[in-house]
């Protein structure tokens, strides 16, 4: 063996280049000379010993590597397929893992053999050794990339084979095979072509039982569940045609829930079955259709939650939290019959159960909204109940309830609880562990931002325990800083800066923020820092100005570190554009290039709130604020092309902010935006059309492209806003004519971002309802710019703008197919044009009249 393994190891001192050659002229002088192919042939042929076999083995594929390609070794495939059919089964598993070698470095060699080495593959997946049926499933995934349209024939031959060898490891219990199996058959799913959709229902079957199998690890069981998931997330449609197996899927999550969990489990090495089906059962309500998900879900909680089995009463509050964000609609619709359920059961003798209720109770405070506010009479006595809950994972999760629950509630409905609020949770931060003080920190935050000015007879007893976390050196308790800063900035914004009790407290508050920075390296601390700085720049307006020379060369710090990420993306040179194979039409997908990346990181929060923080400092202050114009200028242009679509959003804001600061600076101080427009032409200063020069282009370019919604949202925005404020003639019409154009492709769907959505897939995505929220918000956005553009272009030049641009897709926007909110926004557009237009706007009013009048007649509110 230790011959057969130095065969293919280099000399230390050899390059790789010297390497190469020299193996490629050994090997190909051995074959001339003594014939060393077939001395490695017959060796692995012959050998009992198997480690010695597998590192013959490893040799041949070294030389076929070099070989194969060339045409040098043409023995070897017959050789190989030999091997996969012998009786034996060593010589079947080398012959298989040869194959899977080979496959992985020159696979391209092999692609014309595909379909016979999948015969070879299908005739061993049967076989009743262990190692063969190993050796056998390891071919197929790196055979996959491989795989035309001739050959799924074969591949689903192979699926035919592979079920019956599943069925035979479950009856032996051989869970390394099964959870081999079912790495595969992610793999597999992944492909583009159609491998799994003959035998689709019975490979989810296989899983599901496997799933379900309490004697089997908990790592096994989570492997099983990993199609499922990987299939709901990519092609929902192809699960969803099997409505009978769905449902017995979902019932069978909803059982696993229920599982206690096993005495010997590690929380560092997996997740306990429980917590494996809570997770699948999110992934479902996140990506399919709730008609999938609900009706069995509501049927376990309904029998479950009233349980003598505590575990069966917990497993029903579980099943509500993770359908939550996927089902809200439906959720939203029979909150009358699940909330009493769920507030029973913070009532629960177990404190597992209360515990998960008030997870569930804080996930449908975030999901179910305004619907749930309207119990809040019923929620936020069980809530207080909860914090002084003698388990401390309960009280954490009533924080987080609380905190989720108080964030949009209206200051009359918060200010009948502000004193038994205020109190349990000082209760909780004098006491409580720092992962709940983290939580209630949080709470406050959430208690102060809705109740506002009802806050302010609490700041006494609350900012001293705030400034205490806020410089708390333990690394336990960071979390805890950030959010008592957070706390902090958001009772300033309330309650403003002349606040008697609040007055005091803002110096120590900047100081103690401003240490962070030197003696603490955490991109979380930075990020509330910023938007702390931000609130108290709003509160004190100009006399803020001392401070900028310490927090904005911070903002720049956080905007132009490096953070690993690039701002745009095309992934096209990694798709392999096979037009062998045959793609599923109905999940298909487009990777195309654009900024398009949303995931979230310390940094790029750090990022965003600096962004945000620099136009609020602009804003607060203009007059201090001119010597960092021009680095700001500079520092926005380049977030505006970050790869995250919150941080743009922020550059695009700041961007307008920055602009109107230095119209204010250079504009006499009694021209008020209205007295301007009154007055006639807007003639900007120099140093404010430099300004709007830059702004124009960045804040107009983002609907062709940029793929955000949430981006372009702010985007346009920003510019309705920025139009508004510089008056009648202050922008120029290359710019007139891109904004109105950029009005004109938001209202007609035309925007890259819109499209790109129409290039998503079609199927039972859960997140329609998030998608309806941006398309309102983006189409408010649009309709907004309407009359900011007839205030900034005149009367007379908007008049036939309208007409001709703006008129059309508003029409085909009041129409009655399209959705009521969407209608109501078209709605208020025509109105507040026909208020800046006034008798120009009477060419077509014959035409958007009779809409407007069904719009009235509507029994809808709201239009």
């Amino acid at each position: 063996m230790v011959a057969a393994t130095a065969c293919r190891h280099e000399p230390p001192w050899s390059s790789p280049v010297h390497t190469y050659r020299h193996q490629q002229q050994l090997f190909a002088g051995l074959q001339v000379k003594s014939g060393a192919q077939q001395v490695l042939l017959e060796r692995i042929a012959n050998e009992q010993e198997h480690s010695v076999r597998r590192a013959m083995a490893d040799v041949v594929a070294s030389v076929a590597h070099l070989t194969l390609p060339q045409g040098q070794w043409p023995g070897l495939l017959e050789f190989l397929h030999q091997c996969s059919r012998a009786d034996s089964a060593e010589h079947r598993e080398v012959g298989l893992l040869l194959f899977a070698a080979l496959f992985e470095t020159i696979g391209d060699t092999l692609q014309p053999h595909a379909a016979s080495i999948l015969q070879a593959v299908a005739a061993s997946i049967s076989h009743p050794s262990d190692l063969v049926q190993t050796a056998a499933l390891s071919v197929i995934e790196p055979l996959l990339p491989y795989m035309t349209d001739a050959q799924v024939p074969a591949f689903h031959a192979l699926l035919g084979a592979l079920l019956p060898c599943a069925q035979a490891a479950l009856v032996a219990q051989n869970e390394d095979l099964l959870g081999h199996m079912c790495q595969v058959l992610v793999e597999v799913a992944e492909c583009p072509a159609p491998l799994l959709q003959p035998c689709l229902q019975q490979v989810l079957e296989m899983c599901m039982t496997i799933a379900t199998n309490k004697h089997f690890e908990s790592n096994t069981r989570e492997q099983a569940l990993q199609l499922l998931q990987w299939m709901a997330k990519f092609k929902p449609k192809q699960l969803t045609r099997h409505k009978l197996l769905m449902c017995a899927i979902v019932e069978a999550l909803c059982e696993m829930c229920c599982e206690p969990t096993p005495p010997d489990y590690d929380d560092a090495q997996e997740l306990p079955p429980q917590k494996v089906a809570a997770q699948a059962l999110d992934v479902l309500a996140l990506s399919l259709n709730s008609q999938h998900v609900v009706p069995a879900c509501w049927q376990f909680v309904q029998a479950a939650a009233s349980s003598p089995d505590m575990h069966r009463r917990a497993a029903a509050m579980m099943v509500c939290a993770v359908s939550a964000e996927g089902c809200s609609e439906a959720l939203r619709k029979r909150l009358p019959q699940v909330l009493p359920l769920l507030l029973t059961a913070l009532q629960d003798p177990e404190g597992d159960v209360r515990g998960v209720a008030a997870f569930a109770l804080g996930q449908f405070s975030e999901y179910l909204q305004p619907e749930i506010l309207e119990h809040y009479t019923e929620v936020m006595p069980g809530v207080f109940r909860l914090l002084g809950d003698p388990n401390h994972d309960v009280q954490e999760r009533a924080c987080y309830a609380l905190d989720a629950f108080c964030e949009n509630l209206e200051p009359s409905e918060i200010l009948p609880y502000m004193p038994q609020l205020v109190e349990q949770l000082l209760l909780v931060l004098q006491n409580g562990k720092p992962g709940v003080q983290e939580m209630a920190l949080s709470a406050v935050s959430s208690i102060a931002s809705a109740a506002q000015q009802a806050f302010q007879p609490h700041t006494a007893v609350m900012l001293p325990v705030l400034h205490h976390f806020m410089q708390h050196p333990g690394k336990e308790y960071l979390d805890c800083r950030c959010r008592a800063i957070e706390s902090a900035g958001i009772i300033v914004g309330a309650l403003g800066a002349e606040d008697p009790v609040i007055s005091p407290h803002i110096n120590g508050m900047m100081e103690v923020a401003l240490q962070g920075f030197s003696l603490t390296d955490s991109p979380d601390l930075r990020d509330h820092s910023h938007a702390m700085f931000a609130h108290i720049a709003k509160a004190l307006g100009e006399k803020f100005a001392g401070w900028l020379p310490r927090v904005v060369p911070l903002a720049f710090q956080s905007c132009n570190q490096e953070d690993g990420q690039v701002a745009d993306v095309d992934d096209s040179d990694d798709i392999d554009d096979d037009d062998d194979i045959v793609s599923d039409d109905d999940d298909s997908e487009d990777h195309g290039g654009g900024r398009h990346f949303n995931v979230r990181t310390g940094v790029m929060d750090e990022k965003m709130s600096a962004t945000a923080a620099l136009g609020s400092y602009a804003k607060a202050c203009p007059h201090a604020f001119m010597p960092y114009v021009e680095q700001t200028l500079s520092t926005l242009a380049g977030m505006s092309n970050y790869w995250h679509d919150e941080a743009r959003a922020a550059a695009y804001d700041s961007l307008q902010k920055l602009t109107l600061a230095i119209h204010r600076v250079f504009t006499p101080s009694t021209s008020t935006s209205v007295a301007i427009a009154a007055a006639g032409p807007v003639v900007l200063s120099e140093q404010c059309r430099v300004l709007v020069e830059a702004a124009m282009p960045s804040l107009t370019s983002p609907v062709e492209d940029d793929v955000s919604k949430v981006a372009v949202t702010a985007a346009a925005a920003a510019l309705g806003h920025l139009l508004k404020e510089l008056g009648q003639g202050a922008v120029g019409p290359i710019h007139l004519e891109a904004a109105a154009n950029m009005a004109k492709a938001l209202l007609e769907n035309k925007a890259m971002c819109q499209e790109a959505e129409d290039d998503d897939e079609e199927g039972d995505a859960g997140d329609d309802e998030e998608l309806a929220a941006e398309d309102e918000e983006l189409l408010a956005a649009a309709a907004d710019l309407l009359p900011a553009l007839a205030l900034s272009m005149g009367q007379d030049a908007y008049a036939p703008v309208f007409r001709s641009l703006h008129v059309e897709p508003l029409i085909a926007r009041l129409k009655p197919q399209q959705p009521i909110a969407l209608r109501a926004i078209a709605a208020g557009a025509v109105a507040e044009v026909a208020e800046k237009l006034g008798a120009r706007m009477a060419p077509v009013v014959p035409t958007l009249l009779p809409l407007l009048l069904r719009e009235l007649q509507s029994s809808v509110s709201g239009l």
